[in-house]
């Protein structure tokens, strides 16, 4: 659940295809064909009953999804220590008429962990899940929301070598370019992990995959343009009419799962609130299943987690909570919304023949629409004084790193490999000294034979923006002749001195900012 974006708008293909898959599903219902003519969609809800409110039973959960006419319970699975307590949810499932979707959510370490060690692990959890589980569970959903680790953050560098403006939020995710290419590589691996393991397992398991919602379209760009297999496109929804995200979707060629909804904030804004717009959002979800081809929608979630408190977090579920005292949890009476999902559920079914939803029964839309991820480029030369120096976050200051040392933008790869580091080691000093003494920094300013002085004006020209005065040149150039200094001290001299931090003072935000730059 992230902050919403402008969605920007899906263009004729859309509509095309909307309109296609209207006149198909009329023409099979007419036919007596196999599609969901008249069953209701396949509702759900969410619940994390493998690590959350100790207390409350997995029979007592799922009494509350069938009391509530659903046929589904979407739980995440991290591990697969869960393995055994997801066969208890299952087994305890079918005794109630209850599907378990499994969403995998795998504990890694995307920071630091490699695309292929972290492609392996993927593979390995969800080889280890659904093989165990291949004859009970038909439909996986792969990943959560793992786009938005790979979102555009201000000042981070674009593939096209233009830094992101430090000014604005996180980028929309309506682009190809809002995704950070060296973190979306990572979220790739994972989740072709992911699929490759489930369809070497069984090719006929169903995939789910998706995103949070909000603007976040141009991940799926993403998935089809690195590989990634999937058979559900997956959507979230805290908040507005999804009408245009799901004639973005229908142009996939693949069913739509919504399988988390809800009143942005839950009960938190009102209790009756929530209530209202749960039957309006779902009022809204049928009048769309067969343009577009919806197949089944889950609320999020079925019980409140007031631990998370004051956060929204804490006012999500159907159910109340209270503590035991003993650190443990029971119910504490339903809120109006599990009585009016309940009542808007049975209205649905009535007359409907069935909940179960149709298999690969529409045709698949054109993917040729799908436009290209754009390239890396070249390097891109810079300009200190075009930098936001207001902004103090690790991405802007090894980007004016760069540029002040090296007159060039760093490429998407190189920032995020220094973030990475600074998150470990806030301090610039180490990133400055690497570049001061690189081959490209000595490349590019030094040709052969360059003697002490020219190196040690060159080190002021860099950092001070100004030659030096003729006593230091000789003090610095007898210390580098005699072997007393090397060229690294002298470098940490000048970049400890107060005049190099009062000029680039966005390198050094703990300090005080009364610099000239």
């Amino acid at each position: 659940m992230q902050r919403p974006t402008n969605p920007s708008q899906p263009g004729s293909i859309g509509r095309t295809v909307a309109a296609t898959r209207r006149l198909w599903t009329t023409l099979a219902c007419l036919l007596g064909m196999t599609v969901s003519c008249a069953a209701d969609l396949l509702w759900g809800v969410n619940g994390h009953p493998f690590n959350a409110y100790p207390g409350i039973s997995i029979e007592q959960q799922l009494d509350y999804v069938s009391d509530l006419g659903m046929k589904s319970y979407r739980v995440n699975i991290s591990s697969a220590d869960s393995a055994t307590k997801l066969a208890e949810l299952v087994e305890a499932g079918k005794q109630r008429g209850v599907q378990i979707l499994p969403v995998i959510t795998p504990d890694l370490d995307l920071d630091n962990g490699t695309v292929d060690d972290l492609y392996a692990q993927a593979y390995h959890l969800a080889s280890t899940l659904v093989s165990r589980f291949k004859d009970d569970i038909r439909v996986w959903e792969l990943g959560n929301e793992m786009e938005n680790y790979a979102i555009l953050m201000p000042c981070e560098m674009q593939d096209s070598g233009i830094q992101y403006n430090c000014s604005l939020g996180p980028a929309g995710g309506t682009e190809t370019s809002d995704y950070f290419s060296p973190r979306w590589a990572k979220v790739s691996a994972v989740l072709r992990g992911l699929s490759d393991a489930t369809i070497a397992v069984d090719a006929t398991i169903r995939k789910a995959m998706g995103t949070a919602g909000w603007g976040h379209r141009a991940a799926f760009t993403r998935m089809l343009q690195d590989g990634i297999r999937w058979d559900i496109s997956v959507w979230h929804l805290y908040e507005g009419d999804p009408e245009e995200a799901f004639k973005f979707l229908a142009t996939l060629g693949r069913p739509i799962w919504l399988t988390e909804f809800n009143y942005a904030g839950g009960s938190q804004r009102g209790e009756k609130q929530q209530a209202d717009a749960l039957v309006q959002t779902m009022t809204l979800l049928r009048r769309y299943q067969s343009p577009y081809g919806l197949e089944a929608a889950h609320i999020y979630e079925l019980l409140d987690e007031p631990y998370w408190a004051p956060s929204y977090e804490a006012f999500m579920g159907l159910v109340r909570l209270k503590t035991r005292g003993d650190g443990l949890w029971a119910p504490s009476g339903r809120k109006p919304a599990y009585d009016a999902v309940k009542k808007a559920i049975a209205n649905g079914n009535a007359g409907s023949s069935s909940s179960t939803v149709a298999r690969d029964s529409l045709p698949p839309a054109d993917q040729t629409s799908v436009p290209p991820v754009a390239g890396i480029g070249a390097f891109h030369p810079c300009s200190l004084d075009a930098f936001d120096k207001s902004v103090f976050n690790h991405a802007n200051q090894i980007a004016y790193a760069y540029c002040l040392v090296l007159r060039r933008m760093p490429s998407p790869s190189e920032q995020w490999r220094e973030v990475i580091a600074m998150k470990k080691d806030p301090s610039i000093v180490p990133l400055l000294t690497k570049m001061l003494l690189s081959v490209e920094f000595r490349t590019d300013n030094q040709p052969v034979g360059l003697g002490n002085a020219q190196f040690i004006a060159l080190l002021y020209r860099t950092l001070l923006g100004r030659a030096p005065d003729g006593q230091g040149l000789s003090a610095y150039v007898s210390k580098l002749d005699s072997g007393e200094v090397s060229g690294e001290q002298i470098v940490a001299e000048l970049i400890h001195s107060y005049e190099f931090r009062s000029r680039h003072t966005v390198l050094f935000p703990n300090e005080p900012q009364q610099g000239v730059q």
